[in-house]
């Protein structure tokens, strides 16, 4: 289950990043479906993420936990300074813009969802604990 977890967030970032360079999803000011503002630290973030994601679905599967922490706790902290200073931890602009003001706006709201989503979801299978019984002597 964690394994294939992996693949989708595999796919997912990488994906993320082929559809910003795909005609006809990025406008001419560079905003992914005419919301997310995609510049190049974000796609390398998500391209990285992406690797990483592949690297421990295929070579370190026992690394694949601690990779959906730190998935979970980089993507959550990115949506809730998106939300609450309308800058993004991942991209820099936290640090190369300062701080910002808060924004719950429905847009802002929608921009900031996607790391939300697979923020809560990575940090719900990367904290839980298997599901499959241990084999005990019968």
């Amino acid at each position: 289950m964690l394994t294939t977890l992996a693949w989708v967030y595999t796919v997912g970032f990488v994906g993320v990043f082929l559809i910003t360079h795909a005609p006809g999803f990025t406008d001419a000011d560079g905003f992914l479906f005419g919301l997310f503002k995609i510049d190049p630290i974000d796609d390398v973030v998500h391209l990285l993420s992406g690797l990483v994601g592949a690297v421990v679905a295929l070579r370190a599967r026992n690394w694949i936990r601690t990779y959906l922490l730190w998935v979970g706790i980089l993507y959550g902290l990115d949506a809730v300074i998106g939300l609450t200073q309308s800058r993004g931890l991942l991209d820099l602009s936290i640090f190369m813009q300062g701080m910002g003001t808060p924004d719950f706006s429905g847009k802002n709201f929608a921009v900031n969802l996607p790391h939300i989503v697979l923020a809560g979801i990575a940090l719900v299978f990367g904290f839980r604990k298997s599901l499959t019984p241990a084999r005990g002597a019968a």
